[in-house]
């Protein structure tokens, strides 16, 4: 008996003294800290750009120009179809003279149509894509300047409350990605005013504009920490 009371009392002594160890090891070792994160609405932010929307509208307006045109052209090249089946016998040397010019010039629009089409697309995604690049350097200051860790995108939209009577909203409020977050740290008002205030308000802000230099909040950018 008396071996098993002290066999019993030195692994009391090694359970205690191994968990001060570990204790010790413990507080020696560094603690994760938090992750400070903010949201932005991307969204907004675009639509509230000093130039972006504006530019998109003028590019579109510009697509939709010569697609008039093409259009314009296509139509005469139809009528001049149609004349020239009233016109001549479609065995006779002139009809397929001018039915190879037609088709040439029919083949030439279409091609310039799909060039035309390539070239606002790209025209489109370079826009889209510097905007962008803007908006990033702006969330990349502010987060910085606010000492923020993870910045992610959320829309207001998907925020607003749920209501079984508009169920459009019910399905908007289950496809946000962020459940909660603290208003305080929405940093989309920040961004706007960032490039409002830094970003030209031309149509060659995306071409060669400096990017947001400064986090200091313009009018309606305040962010308590």
């Amino acid at each position: 008996m008396p071996f098993r009371i002290r066999t019993a009392a030195f692994i009391g002594f090694a359970l205690v003294h191994g968990s001060f160890a570990m204790a010790q090891i413990g507080s020696q070792t560094p603690q994760p800290q938090p992750t400070s994160t903010a949201v932005v609405d991307l969204d907004h932010i675009l639509d509230s750009h000093p130039s972006f929307m504006a530019q998109m509208e003028g590019l579109k307006a510009e697509y939709q120009k010569a697609m008039e045109d093409f259009e314009g052209r296509r139509k005469k090249l139809a009528a001049d179809a149609t004349q020239l089946n009233d016109a001549l016998t479609p065995d006779s040397p002139e009809f397929k003279k001018k039915q190879e010019t037609l088709v040439g010039e029919d083949s030439k629009l279409r091609l310039e149509v799909v060039n035309k089409e390539k070239e606002f697309g790209e025209r489109q995604a370079r826009l889209i894509m510097d905007t962008y690049n803007q908006v990033v350097s702006a969330v990349d200051i502010a987060a910085k300047h606010y000492k923020y860790d993870i910045v992610v995108r959320y829309s207001r939209k998907q925020a607003t409350k749920m209501d079984p009577k508009k169920p459009n909203t019910v399905q908007i409020g289950l496809d946000r990605e962020v459940i909660f977050f603290n208003p305080q740290h929405d940093l989309t008002d920040t961004i706007v005013a960032m490039l409002k205030r830094d970003v030209q308000s031309t149509p060659a802000a995306t071409n060669g504009a400096r990017a947001p230099q400064t986090a200091n909040p313009a009018p309606g950018g305040q962010i308590r920490r």
